[in-house]
């Protein structure tokens, strides 16, 4: 990636704006990345094994052959997958081989077979066949010499055999009496047979042989017969010293008889046909370690395994691995698990990688290097010349050609680098390799990790001693298998995907279980199998009488079985990270055979949709296809290869790989089908490559007043700089969110949005997708994004965002040291109106558009009415641009960036990792209208330490009203801008003022601060003029209006504001800050100077332990209570470390404080304040005993809350906080929790953890009311888990109309009061939040209207 300078360099700077985070929200979505696991797709292969595979198409080779042979091509090349295979059986199909990593050891069992016309040849009186479909092994009388050529056996040398035989189909009955001899060419070297005279006869044969004399009568053709055991004669050539694993050996056949009618014939590769003859070889592997020759195939697996240095030092990784000194000085790429022996031949080696853009111009080079270490380590974690630093190896200087957008080029040979590595004394097969570039000339580019199947490669040819225990895979074990499959039977697709089913799912073995029913054919269930015996969990099968290992084709093994019970051991053992599951079903003809609409109605418990054979088939794979939906709980993937099929055929699997969002893939010969095949394991490598995250995350919603419509930012996390971002719509109706098609648009599972949902302003459905549809779709390349750096107009041609607009310099950006400077600020201000410069979409222009937005984390949309059905709604993002969308249409109307965020577009341009995300404009957002004129109000939160305040009252022409610069003048207290404005006013020495009151902000040293220590900034009150930004007054613990030597902690939370006497002007201030203080402040109207505001610390519930270090982010809500002789205010706020959402060592409470100094004077009338109130003079309600069955515990509790400052419950689940703002409402309490999943049990999920509503009553903090409908009032009706993942977004409530209120968090929306239906029963509440919040109102007939900012929301 190109270069930037160190974020830490800024940080330091008060006066910069774009702030980096290591806490807060990248804790939650990233979770630990040095912890974090990568796990490989899971692809089951289905190949078609029906009778109709047998056809020839007007080719040499029948589709099962030719299907053979392009996935067994395709597996050879293949990297980073696991893999496992299926075959049709009449009834349904067997797991042939479980789901294992592709490059797994595994103990050796090799079955190869003749793969060429001269492969396979036999010889009467000197004269040698080799291009004939029989190979004749006996006739009559003659003497025949027959010989069958096995390619690349990967036995090593004089490795011992275990066991050996060779498996020929016949093509002839034949019984006569006949010898045939059976042994070798000695020669570790053979070659090929050919049509030369006595070519076979005269080759030198072992000294061992096998003579083959009895039970060799050959079967009706079609059947398998296997050899006596020919270990002997393997072990003699293996045992040569010029024998290396990976070379070719011949056998050889003298077949003879005195019998005119003998003649053996069995088919030959010749025919086309599977069933060539097959070597079955197995050897111990505790023996090998003797010469193997080899190729492997290595692919950068792990985001941790690639890497860029900038020339600072600092790792700077993002899409694209970049081959220029201007931005890198090092590049590192790792390899995991390379199979070389120690000290071994390295014949060629090469690393290979796939352009990320077109770049041509000059004479590019770069050293290559090996990393000069036994076993390589990642690249993780980050630290500064981390690749300078490593142990090098010499090297060699590539001279790279001209790229071009996803080819791939490949280096010099590097195979003498390589070899310095496996030279070393302390590598092992199996270690890991890395390698690092530098010296960079010119500019080219590769992708990185980011597209996990264009990511670079090694490629290595070696000769070598092999190391016992890692000379087999199961590469070459699902390779035999292939082998071994034959065509015959029906084409039982649903069948089958049910078992395939049953296999993902870890359920039992159903149609696995046999080799099909006693009426299904018997040639088919000679051909089939029952499921392999690593597969399941149960007994071994049972072979039947005369059935033997040897020889499972034979008759005798068609009733074979596996006892009950038998259960599938799941490939899946990580719900949540192992979404990245997949079926490759290949056919040629109709689904028929269908056995399983019964048991697929049970599973799905529904009736299913469809015919005859396709009954029930795409009801299963949509469902299996969602894991919100999911019958067996992992998520599975359907992709269809249509392979020489008719158009009803075709059809169907199309239509499988819709419903499960799978690719369909028509091929019709067999370059067609080998290209299916690669397609189809890039694409599953670079679906959810190593971060997981739930399917949409929601910041925030609004709605549009007297209207039903709803809007919601969303974001979706990333492992690069850019989190894609959205704005979406939907539609209220009752307490159910819509999509334009009035169907439901949320997921009644997840509380996400439905996979099938479809939001207003896009064009397709959108479901979860961030990134599709909404607002982000409506984007084009013509839009209108201005800069502004002062007061007044803001859509201006100088302020346009456009690299014509020569006002916009490098210097603005931060690239002004950038070799080629003017060249990246053209690119930089493309890419940031919208075009699509790197061309991501990967479609070869790069002067097309990219519908790409910035994330609103934190941002809440702000709708503005212009008029009767006019409308615009503003969102920010963390790319710095403040966005406004028509709200008809989704058009943006304008963006508008601060000219100081232009230095943050260099980061987002390079991608570069999450674990520095870039925040931008990414606060609270307050809107204000007054005499005709709408202005909005702006903070950055972790952006910066800024607030902007715009004049929005013309739709299309915003104005910069004022801007407050923290750090500057009398604001060098004002920290990072998290503090949500409050507009009011106050009356200053007999003069009404308009002002806006903040919180002095956060201070970013509480990040990682475990203990309670003063903040330098942040820890102060702020009042401005809200139509001048003039500062009017502020408190702080020194040099201020009010010095509070107590408020020494930041203050990033709103601050409360009441107006106790309803005449608009604010008489009281509470604040709440992250040393778990609170505060009052209280305003005297008319009055000046340093009478105008009094105030002072009243209560202190955090300490000086880790575990009492509470804070306060959020301010609290405050209501008026009298009650009986008790007159207070009260003030509900709970604590929770924002920061680190994940800590569980904290202890938060939430607390209810009776603050009765508001109605009470001292002797000069001023209000009083209360004794710092501590945990000590609080009742701790968590027990619930105030509402004990027992009637002595009862009056203890009784006892102990009389005459206490209030009330507090302990959030008693390990790590459980409060982050966010309560709500009081009707005398209860209504607030949100967040529980860290800190126990996840996903090795590679971030640790989202998930959300509570809390409902009590405002006055004692017991439940409402018995919620569980257990017959009990306690603890547990206080709470109810949420659906959603994550922090929970503000608490909105929303009034459809005026007896109908709903409370919405995110997308759960539910009503708050009890609904009835029309006999006047009460309605079953349908979730344990709805049966929480419908007891917000209970029953009722209206609500107060005076309670309401508007008709739809609390205030």
């Amino acid at each position: 990636m190109k270069k930037i300078t160190h974020y830490l360099a800024s940080i330091t700077l008060f006066s910069c704006i774009g702030f980096s985070a290591f806490g807060d929200d990248l804790d939650i979505y990233l979770g630990n990345a040095s912890n974090a696991v990568t796990y490989n797709p899971n692809v089951l292969f289905i190949m078609d094994s029906s009778g109709s595979m047998g056809s020839y198409d007007d080719t040499s080779q029948t589709r099962m052959l030719r299907v053979q042979n392009a996935l067994k091509d395709a597996l050879r090349s293949a990297t980073n997958i696991n893999a496992g295979l299926m075959r049709f059986s009449d009834y349904g199909g067997p797991i042939l081989y479980p789901i294992r990593n592709i490059d797994e050891a595994v103990r050796p069992e090799i079955i190869v077979s003749t793969n060429d016309d001269n492969h396979d040849a036999h010889e009467i009186n000197g004269s040698v066949t080799t291009d004939s479909n029989d190979l004749i092994l006996s006739s009559g009388t003659q003497t025949v010499t027959s010989g069958l050529r096995f390619t690349d056996l990967n036995i090593p040398q004089g490795a011992t055999i275990v066991s050996a035989n060779i498996r020929l189909t016949s093509e002839r009955f034949n019984i006569a009496g006949t010898s045939l001899v059976i042994s070798a060419e000695a020669s570790a070297s053979s070659t090929e047979f050919s049509s030369s005279r006595n070519n076979l006869s005269d080759r030198a044969k072992t000294a061992a042989n096998v003579e083959w004399l009895t039970d060799n009568s050959f079967p009706a053709s079609g059947e398998v017969i296997t050899t006596p055991d020919i270990s002997a004669v393997i072990q003699e050539v293996v045992d040569m010293s010029a024998w290396c694993g990976g070379k070719d050996l011949n056998i050889l056949i003298e077949g003879s008889s005195s019998d005119a009618a003998s003649g053996r014939e069995a088919r030959a590769s010749d025919v086309g046909q599977s069933g060539a003859p097959q070597l079955v070889v197995s050897y111990d592997d505790s023996t090998a370690t003797g010469c193997v020759q080899g190729e492997g195939i290595y692919q950068v697996g792990n985001a941790k395994d690639n890497s860029e240095e900038d020339y600072n030092g600092y790792p700077n990784t993002g899409g694209e691995l970049t081959f220029s000194s201007y931005y890198n000085d090092y590049i590192g790429v790792r390899f995991r698990n390379v199979n070389i022996p120690q000290g071994a031949e390295v014949t060629e080696a090469y690393l290979e990688f796939t352009a990320y853009s077109t770049r041509t111009y000059g004479n590019a080079s770069m050293r290559i290097r090996g990393v000069a270490d036994d076993d390589a380590s990642d690249f993780h974690p980050n630290r500064r010349y981390r690749l300078r630093n490593l142990p090098k190896t010499s090297g060699i200087t590539w001279s790279m050609p001209n790229f071009y957008n996803n080819n791939d080029y490949r280096t010099p040979d590097i195979s003498s680098i390589v070899k310095q590595i496996v030279d070393r004394s302390g590598w092992q097969s199996g270690n890991d390799m890395a390698f690092v570039m530098d010296d960079f000339v010119s500019y080219r580019g590769a992708h990185t990790y980011n597209s996990p199947s264009k990511a670079p490669r090694l490629i290595v040819k070696y000769n070598g001693a092999a190391t016992p225990g890692s000379t087999a895979s199961v590469r070459e074990h699902l390779i035999s298998k292939i082998d071994e499959l034959s065509a015959n039977g029906f084409t039982p697709i649903v069948d089958t995907l049910l078992e395939a089913t049953n296999y993902y799912g870890g359920r039992s073995v159903d149609y696995g279980r046999k080799r099909g029913e006693s009426g299904v054919n018997n040639s088919v269930r000679r051909s089939t199998r029952v499921s392999h015996r690593s597969s399941y969990i149960g007994a071994d099968s049972i072979l039947p009488s005369g059935c033997t290992e040897d020889n499972l084709s034979d008759t005798d093994c068609v009733t074979e079985q596996i006892p009950t019970p038998a259960t599938y051991i799941s490939p899946v053992s990580d719900l949540q990270c192992q979404t990245n599951n997949h079926i490759v079903l290949l056919s040629d003809g109709e689904a028929n055979n269908n056995h399983s609409v019964s048991k697929i109605q049970t599973l799905l418990g529904k009736n299913c949709t469809g015919s005859g054979g396709e009954k029930c088939g795409l009801d299963l794979v949509k469902n299996i296809s969602e894991t919100s939906t999911s019958v067996i709980g992992p998520r599975v993937i359907t992709h269809t290869i249509g392979f020489a099929a008719n158009n009803t055929a075709n059809n169907f699997l199309n239509q499988l790989a819709l419903q499960s969002g799978g690719g369909f893939y028509q091929a019709d010969n067999s370059t067609d089908l080998l290209e299916a095949f690669n397609t189809i394991l890039r694409s599953v490598k670079d679906v959810n490559a190593t971060f997981v995250s739930p399917g949409v995350a929601v910041n925030q919603l609004n709605r549009l007043t007297h209207r039903d419509e709803l809007y919601f930012a969303l974001f979706k996390p990333s492992e690069g700089a850019i989190w894609p971002g959205n704005l979406k719509r939907y539609r209220l109706s009752g307490d159910e969110i819509l999509d334009k098609n009035s169907h439901g648009a949320v997921d009644s599972e997840t509380g996400f949005f439905a996979e099938n949902s479809h939001s207003y302003w896009s064009t397709l459905a959108d479901g979860s997708e961030v990134s599709e549809g909404g607002a982000a779709s409506r984007l084009g390349i013509n839009r209108n994004i201005y800069v502004f750096d002062s007061v007044g107009t803001i859509v201006d041609e100088d302020n346009a965002l456009h690299e014509d607009n020569s006002s916009i310099t490098t210097e603005d950006l931060a690239i002004q040291n950038e070799t080629d400077a003017d060249d990246l600020r053209e690119a930089i201000l493309q890419w940031a109106r919208g075009v699509d410069v790197k061309d991501s979409n990967g479609n070869g222009s790069t002067n097309d558009y990219r519908t790409q937005m910035g994330d609103p984390i934190h941002s809440q949309p702000i709708i503005v009415n212009y008029g009767t059905n006019d409308s615009a709604i503003f969102v920010a993002t963390n790319q710095g641009m403040l966005h406004s969308f028509d709200t008809a249409t989704g058009e943006e109307n304008f963006a508008i960036m601060p000219k100081e965020l232009l230095q943050n577009l260099h980061h987002f341009y390079k991608d570069t990792p999450s674990l520095d995300h870039e925040y931008g404009l990414d606060g609270d957002m307050v809107l204000r209208t007054v005499e005709g004129k709408k202005y909005l109000y702006v903070g950055m939160r972790r952006g910066g330490r800024n607030y902007y305040v715009f004049d929005v009252t013309a739709k299309d022409s915003p104005k910069l009203k004022f801007q407050l610069t923290g750090g500057e003048g009398a604001l060098t207290k004002l920290g990072q801008t998290w503090s949500k404005p409050t507009i009011t006013k106050v009356n200053m020495g007999g003069v009404v003022r308009n002002v806006m009151i903040v919180g002095g902000g956060y201070d970013d040293a509480q990040d990682d601060r475990s203990l309670r220590a003063n903040d330098v900034v942040g820890n102060a009150v702020y009042m401005f003029d809200a139509d001048t930004g003039s500062l009017f007054w502020h408190a702080s613990n020194e040099n201020s209006d009010l010095d509070l030597s107590h408020m020494t902690y930041s203050i990033p939370g709103r601050i409360s504001v009441i107006d106790r006497d309803n005449d608009g002007e604010a008489d009281h201030m509470y604040v709440s800050d992250t040393g778990g203080q609170l505060f009052r402040l209280d305003i005297y109207n008319g009055e000046s100077g340093s009478d105008f505001i009094k105030g002072a610390r009243i209560a202190d519930f955090g300490g000086d332990t880790e575990e009492t270090n509470r804070r306060f982010y959020y301010g609290p809500d405050v209501t008026e209570i009298a009650l009986g002789d008790e007159l207070y205010y009260a003030v509900a706020l709970g604590s929770g470390w924002r920061a680190s959402p994940l800590d569980t060592v904290v202890d938060d409470n939430f607390y209810m404080l009776k603050d009765s100094g508001v109605f009470k004077r001292d002797e000069n009338g001023k209000y009083t304040y209360m004794t710092t109130v501590t945990e000590s003079k609080m009742y701790n309600a968590t027990s619930h005993a105030l509402n004990s069955s027992d009637e002595n515990e009862r009056a203890l509790a009784a006892a102990a809350f009389a005459n206490k400052d209030g009330w507090y419950l302990n959030l008693t689940t390990n790590g459980e906080k409060v982050l966010s703002s309560p709500l009081i409402i009707d005398y209860k309490v209504f607030f949100t929790t967040y529980v860290p999943a800190v126990s996840s049990t996903s090795a590679c999920a971030p640790p989202t953890g998930s959300s509570r509503a809390y409902l009590v009553s405002m006055f004692n903090g017991n439940a409402v009311t018995d919620v569980n409908n257990d017959g009990e009032v306690n603890g547990d009706d206080r709470v109810a888990d949420l659906k959603q993942t994550g922090i929970a977004p503000e608490t909105k409530i929303l009034i459809e109309d005026i007896v109908s209120p709903v409370v919405c968090l995110g997308t759960e929306c539910v009503s708050a009061v009890i609904e009835v239906d029309e006999d006047g029963n009460d309605e079953a509440c349908a979730s344990a939040f709805e049966c929480l919040a419908e007891n917000i109102y209970g029953r009722f007939e209206r609500i107060q209207r005076g309670s309401w900012h508007s008709e739809t929301e609390r205030e």
